[in-house]
Formats: C-alpha cells, sequence, structure tokens
C-alpha cells in the first residue's frame, strides 16, 4: 500500500464521521506532510483546517489525533493519544462494531507502536451505534496467555519485555526487531583495560554478545558498556548479536537484518553511548570502606565487596549501591570484632549495619554479614539445588503460615465479615503480632533437624543405619512437643535451645496429644491423617540435593518415614510423596524454574510404579482441577482456590495452593493472599503456595514489606542453610566436622 491509498481511506472515513463539510472553513483536513509509514502501517494525522491553513493555535486538536491505516488489510484504528498506547477500531457512526479486549500484559508494556497483535487480543465485547456494550462477547481461539501469566521471569526493561513477549508468539519477527532499535543492551567492559574481552566478541564471525541488564551480566563482569542497538545497526560491519535477556530468553540478531530495519524504521529516541561501573565496583565504596575504618579504629580498609556481587549475579541477583555499602560496613563491623581488644559491644540494629542474625552450638545469636537473601556466605555453588531457591521455600513457607494462621480454618464468608470484602490483605495479627511463625513453621524447622541428623549421609546405602531413621525423626518430634510444654529429659541439639522457639504456638491440645502420644509409642493412640502430612515434603526433597546424600529409596523413602510416623494413611503419603518430588526440580539451582502449572504435570508419569492405585489417580485428579493449563490457545481457566475441595483435606489443601499460585508466580503478594482467603486450613494452604514461591524467586522475590515483619525471619533460612549445605557435594560434615556433630548429634 502506498501513501496515497492511506490518505484516500482516512478521507473517505472523515467524511462518513463527519458528513460532506468536512472540508469546509471549520472542517478538518489530513495533514499530508506528516503522514508517514509506522510499524503497524501508515500513520496519516489530521485536525483542524483554520489551525493547518491559518495558523490558528485556539483552533488545534491536542494531542494531534491521528489514523493508523494498517498493511496490508487496510483496516483503519484510531492512533492513541500518548506515546506507547495502543490504537483501537475506528468507529463509524450509527454502526455496531466489536471492541478489542487486549491482555493486560500487553497494554501496560508501552509498545502500541508495534501494534495489536491478534494473539495478545484475548476477545472482543459488541459495541451498539452509540458506544454501549450490548453484553455479547466473542473470544478469540488464536489467544494466547502473555509470559508473565504464563510464569515466566518478570520483564525489568523493554527490551526483556520484547523478547518474552517474541517467545510466546505475541511478535512477528519485524516487531521484534523494530522495537530492539528502541532498546539498549550492555556490554562487559574490562575495568583496567577498557575494552571488550574476546571471550564477548569474536571477530572470526563478527558476534558480540550482549546483555539486556547489569543484573545479568556474568558474575565475573563489574564494568560495562552501555549502547543502544541503532547505534550498532549503524557500524561499518553491523555485528551479529547473541543478546541474553534473563534466564529464560535468548535472542540471536544478525548485523544486516538490524541494519535492515534500521533503515526502513529508524530510531527516534536519543542515542546512547557510555561506560560505568556495576555497584559494587564504583569508586565511592572505597571512600566509604577508608571513613569507616578510620571510625572504628581499623588499621586498613575492607575491600570493595566484588566476591559478594559475583555471589549475588551468580544465583540471579545484583547488589544495590545500598547494599553494597551495607556490606562494607558489615565486613567491617565483623573485623573489628575480630581485634584482640575489641571496644565493647556490637551494633544494636545488626540490619542497618550490614549484619544479620546466625545461630550457635547453643541457640544464641552471634552477627554474620547480611547476605540479603542473595547469596550464601560460603563459596558453593550448589550440586543440585540453588542456595536461593532453598531459603526462599523455607522463608516462603514461614511467611504463608503468618499470613493465614489468623484465618485458618475460618469460612470465606467469616473472612470477609472480620477483615473486608477482599478479606486479609495485610499481615493480620496472630498470637500476639503480625508475622508470628506457628506451629507449621516449627515443625518444619525439626524435621529438616531429623534429616541433617540421619547418619545416613555418612554411611550411605547402610540398611542398618536407614532403618534408624525413624527413631531420628521420633526424637526430633519430642524436641519440638518439648518446647511446646511437654517433659523431655537432656534434650540435645541447638535447635532445642533457643529461646524463641520455646514459645507454644498452637491452642489444639488434641493435635499436641496426637502427636505426643506417637512418638511416646503409646498403643492406644488413633493414627492420625490429614493435611500435616504435607510439612515433611521440603526437607524430604533437601535429602537428595548432593550425589550419594540421599536414601536408598529416594525421597520418596526419606518422606514416607518423615510423614508416616505420624500420617500413615497411604492417601496422604502418596500426596506428600507427590509435593516431594515437586519440590525437586523446583529447587533446581539452574538459572530458571519453571512453574508449577508446567511442572505439576511433567513429574507424574504413567510408567512409575511408584503412581499407580487409587490414591495416585485422586493425586492426577487434584492437578487437572486446580492447575490451569497456559500453553494452549484460547483463555486460561484460572482456578479460585475456594472451589478446590473442602479446603481441609490433604489433596485439597494441595490442589488450592496450586490453585492459588498458578498464573500468580509474578504476583507474588497477590498470589498469597488468594492462598489464605478461602474456607478451610488458610495457614497450611499459605504455607505451600509460599514454599512454592520463595523456590522460584528467592527471598527477595517474596513481598519485602511481609518478609520484614516475620518472626525468626533469620532462625528459618539458617536452618534451611545448614541443610543446604548439609547435604552439598561439599557437605558441612567434611568442614566443620565434629563442630558440625556437636551442632546435629547423630543418632
Amino acid at each position: 500500500m502506498e501513501a496515497a491509498e492511506a490518505i484516500a481511506k482516512v478521507d473517505e472515513w472523515l467524511r462518513a464521521v463527519h458528513g460532506p463539510d468536512v472540508s469546509g472553513p471549520g472542517g478538518l483536513r489530513i495533514d499530508r506532510e506528516k503522514v508517514r509509514r509506522i510499524p503497524e502501517g501508515w500513520s496519516v494525522p489530521y485536525n483542524t483546517i483554520a489551525f493547518l491553513d491559518e495558523g490558528k493555535a485556539e483552533k488545534e486538536i491536542f494531542p494531534p489525533p491521528s489514523v493508523v491505516v494498517r498493511e496490508p488489510d487496510g483496516e483503519l484504528r484510531q492512533a492513541h493519544p500518548h506515546p506507547g498506547g495502543l490504537s483501537v477500531p475506528v468507529a463509524f457512526p450509527g454502526q455496531e462494531n466489536w471492541r478489542e479486549v487486549v491482555d493486560p500484559e500487553y497494554v501496560k508494556s508501552g509498545l502500541g507502536e508495534l501494534g495489536v497483535p491478534l494473539p495478545a487480543v484475548a476477545g472482543w465485547v459488541k459495541v451498539n451505534g452509540d458506544g454501549v456494550q450490548t453484553g455479547e462477547e466473542r473470544e478469540n481461539p488464536e489467544y494466547k496467555a502473555g509470559p508473565i501469566r504464563r510464569g515466566y521471569p518478570k520483564p525489568e526493561n523493554t527490551l526483556e519485555t520484547l523478547l518474552s513477549f517474541a517467545s510466546v508468539g505475541w511478535l512477528t519477527r519485524e516487531q521484534l526487531l523494530i522495537g530492539l532499535l528502541r532498546c539498549e543492551v550492555f556490554v562487559p567492559l574490562d575495568l583496567k583495560t577498557g575494552k571488550t574481552d574476546r571471550f564477548y566478541f569474536t571477530e572470526e564471525r563478527n558476534e558480540l554478545k550482549v546483555f539486556s541488564s547489569t543484573r545479568n551480566l556474568p558474575s565475573r563482569e563489574h564494568g560495562w558498556w552501555q549502547v543502544d542497538l541503532a547505534t550498532l545497526a549503524e557500524f561499518e560491519h553491523p555485528p551479529n548479536l547473541v543478546i541474553n535477556g534473563g534466564p529464560a530468553t535468548f535472542e540471536d540478531v544478525s548485523g544486516p537484518e538490524l541494519a535492515d530495519i534500521a533503515s526502513r524504521f529508524p530510531r527516534r529516541e536519543p542515542r546512547l553511548d557510555t561506560h560505568g561501573k556495576c555497584p559494587e565496583a564504583e569508586e565511592d565504596l572505597a571512600r566509604v570502606a577508608r571513613e569507616t575504618a578510620t571510625r572504628m579504629g581499623l588499621s586498613e580498609p575492607v575491600g570493595l565487596p566484588l566476591s559478594a556481587a559475583e555471589k549475588a549475579r551468580r544465583r540471579g541477583y545484583e547488589l544495590t549501591a545500598e547494599e553494597c555499602q551495607k556490606t562494607v560496613l558489615g565486613e567491617s563491623w565483623l573485623r573489628r570484632l575480630e581485634l584482640p581488644e575489641p571496644p565493647p559491644g556490637r551494633p544494636n540494629d545488626l540490619r542497618a549495619n550490614g549484619l544479620a542474625p546466625a545461630y550457635d552450638n547453643d541457640g544464641g545469636t552471634v552477627p554474620r554479614l547480611d547476605t540479603f537473601g542473595k547469596y550464601f556466605e560460603r563459596n558453593l555453588d550448589g550440586y543440585r539445588y540453588g542456595w536461593q531457591r532453598v531459603t526462599g521455600a523455607y522463608v516462603g513457607f514461614a511467611l504463608g503460615e503468618a499470613l493465614g494462621t489468623a484465618v485458618d480454618r475460618m469460612r470465606l464468608d467469616e473472612i470477609h465479615a472480620k477483615y473486608g470484602p477482599e478479606g486479609v490483605t495485610d499481615l493480620p495479627v496472630a498470637f500476639d503480632q503480625p508475622g508470628r511463625i506457628g506451629s507449621l513453621t516449627q515443625r518444619l524447622l525439626f524435621y529438616t533437624e531429623a534429616v541433617i541428623r540421619s547418619p545416613h549421609r555418612e554411611q550411605p546405602e547402610s540398611r542398618e543405619v536407614e532403618q534408624r531413621f525413624g527413631e531420628v525423626v521420633r526424637g526430633a518430634l519430642r524436641r519440638w512437643l518439648h518446647t511446646q510444654g511437654a517433659p523431655l529429659e537432656d534434650p540435645d541439639g541447638w535447635l532445642v535451645k533457643v529461646p524463641e522457639l520455646r514459645v507454644r504456638r498452637t491452642s489444639d491440645d488434641a493435635l499436641l496429644n496426637a502427636y505426643h502420644g506417637v512418638v511416646s509409642n503409646d498403643p492406644q493412640t488413633p493414627p492420625m491423617s490429614g493435611a500435616a502430612a504435607l510439612i515433611p515434603a521440603l526437607p524430604a526433597a533437601l535429602t537428595v540435593a548432593g550425589p550419594g546424600s540421599g536414601f536408598s529409596g529416594g525421597s520418596r523413602q526419606a518422606v514416607r518415614e518423615l510423614a508416616g510416623l505420624t500420617h500413615p494413611n497411604e492417601s496422604d503419603l502418596a500426596a506428600a510423596t507427590y509435593l516431594t518430588w515437586l519440590f525437586e526440580p523446583a529447587l533446581t539451582k539452574d538459572a530458571f524454574s519453571y512453574p508449577i502449572w508446567n511442572l505439576s504435570r511433567e513429574i507424574l508419569n504413567p510408567d512409575n510404579q511408584y503412581q499407580q492405585g487409587a490414591e495416585w489417580d485422586a493425586v492426577k485428579a487434584m492437578v487437572a482441577e486446580s492447575v490451569p493449563f497456559f500453553a494452549e490457545h484460547g483463555l486460561p481457566d484460572l482456578r479460585a482456590p475456594e472451589l478446590i475441595g473442602d479446603g481441609k483435606s490433604t489433596l485439597s489443601v494441595l490442589g488450592r495452593a496450586f490453585a492459588a499460585l498458578s498464573g500468580f508466580e509474578n504476583y507474588p503478594e497477590q498470589a498469597l493472599l488468594r492462598a489464605v482467603n478461602h474456607s478451610g486450613h488458610s495457614a497450611l494452604t499459605g504455607a505451600l503456595a509460599g514454599a512454592l514461591l520463595g523456590a522460584r524467586t528467592g527471598i527477595p522475590g517474596l513481598p519485602q514489606k511481609w518478609v520484614d515483619q516475620l518472626d525468626l525471619r533469620y532462625l528459618v533460612e539458617n536452618v534451611a542453610s545448614d541443610g543446604y549445605w548439609h547435604f552439598d557435594r561439599h557437605s558441612a560434615l567434611g568442614a566443620l566436622g565434629e563442630q558440625w556433630i556437636q551442632r546435629y548429634p547423630r543418632h
């Protein structure tokens, strides 16, 4: 289509809307000098004749309207008045039309210049000639759920948004390339030489590796060159680009195709071509270190936090400038406390000084460097699991319980009556203040202590040692009951000595009596059943974190012995085994952990001999009922937790956690609130949803305003870190020896 044809179409529409007088003195006319080609087709602006011909500013329509004539179909669309907004189909007087319902992810992206792709249109609603909706709707069979809803990593900039949209089929190749010209990339730069290493630029292939943000730079790099892609396209020999947009988005773009698109759709934004340093390498940090050393009486300042930043970046995080300063401050404090005769005391506010509490073998706290949930202090990358995912799962579990405890076992109408029409919207008061952990988290910690104290780690494949695991679990539950007031002679280990754990966090005497009867081998105690069988799934998954670190029967054996002591019902054990197997891929050390809607189906294997029978048929039915499927065309059916079972049975609680989380992995606050605002066992549903959410996002991805209020957050993180380290290839057993045995005595 040529410009003249586009102008004729818009002129015809103007006459249809405004009548034959449109070209009169008080009418409208196309501004032909400003007609131009845009990614969506032709932009045809128009304005009042009085403004265009006579320059009467008071007669100007502002902002100037424009009609887009799409190519190749010639559809007319009214351009959005603001840059980045979406065009909409034009309306003809007195005629009905169908209004598009565009996916909110695309609406909010600011990529309206690229047009409205059909796969991003969820459907249409019919409006009459007066612009009023008739109530008639039509679904778009070509619609595809967006990347954020599917659980892709949430993009942090336009480049990452473009790459994720293209990966789900929302953008054509041409639309992607046009969008890329509006973006900037980062290229690693050696701080000493000011050059790009040959590892990132291969001269033979004219290939340049670029990154969407400093967070995605290789961990060892601390300097960067930031440049827009339009500038690269104008090089004499435009480089072929390998674009790293994060853990799930990569794209190859050849130099010639980038140059071609730049010639047709040139960049209008200001150019960018600059060098810089990552926060951990900024020169101002050296000044902070010197001033801190002088103030604290240190002989020399601590170094820049390059190592801390590298550890964080290897786990997908970047230390902020504030966190880098706190790291310098925290390391200075630790060095000060190591002086032969240090000044008395330590800072009252550990976190403000770059420190956090760690727990020693006597259950007391000692200061350690705050890693902000972004990296493990020890230089361990993990054999199978990522430290950030393990600690995120544990803290997420505690957070979900804290959010749901106040409404646990209340009906939904009762929740609404007490907290309003939206139910719980913030951390409610439970026990005596918001954020208190409850008995679920307490049990999780002691179950974790049990797997660490099991001697099977030192003697793999020993059936005799494995057979003693039941008594190890029994001992851990005895110690938990002791913290709740039950007598126990000479309890050992550090966890039972933590004063803050020696607080009763359940008013359910029947529950405590049942557990006490089981661990005391009371033959009169009836078998327990219920969703609490799911609590040990996370520590059971930890047992297979390293090579040869698990039981001969794998994590299935571990969880059946952990949960089976108190909950021997086969349906409960099947659900607990399923959740354990789900945690295994969720805790991966890989850069990307797949969302629940994907993993929940992937681990169901019809050939698995342990997934047979009525109990497993029920598990499969629960997954089908609770988890939407986003890989198909058409609108996904997001599930409401309230509609999944009774909210009390084991599979119903697990299903409600899945329903709350699936499709909301990138909306953590909303996911957790969905997990507790329903009738039934809100505390455990919230805990399970929090654990699965935290496994994907780590602690930094959980709602920080709630994490900051979480009771014993650092204790929970400490236990999780101990479990991670104990079962890693380079175990704490080998690193600390007898000191670790004192911390976790063997049976």
